[in-house]
């Protein structure tokens, strides 16, 4: 996490931005643990919506893994509300 912080800060440097010494750690690591789940749940969902494809002419399996991704992707939704 103190990587992509130091990025993100030099980043800002970069283009010219104020970078903010005193900003609370709490708010940018609240951010970053929801940033980290939303492309969790996006990327397991997209998987298992993929791999549904693969067994499409197996019904069961194509029922659990196509539900199983649309329920991560739900997810990722309520992870960012």
């Amino acid at each position: 996490m103190d990587t992509m912080r130091g990025a993100l800060e030099r980043a800002r440097m970069l283009v010219g931005m104020e970078v903010d010494e005193e900003s609370a750690p709490e708010e940018q690591s609240f951010f970053d643990d929801r940033l980290y789940g939303f492309a969790i749940c996006l990327a397991a969902g997209l998987t298992c919506t993929f791999l549904s494809m693969l067994v499409f002419f197996n019904p069961v399996k194509f029922g659990v893994t196509f539900t199983l991704g649309n329920l991560m992707a739900l997810g990722r939704v309520i992870q960012e509300m």
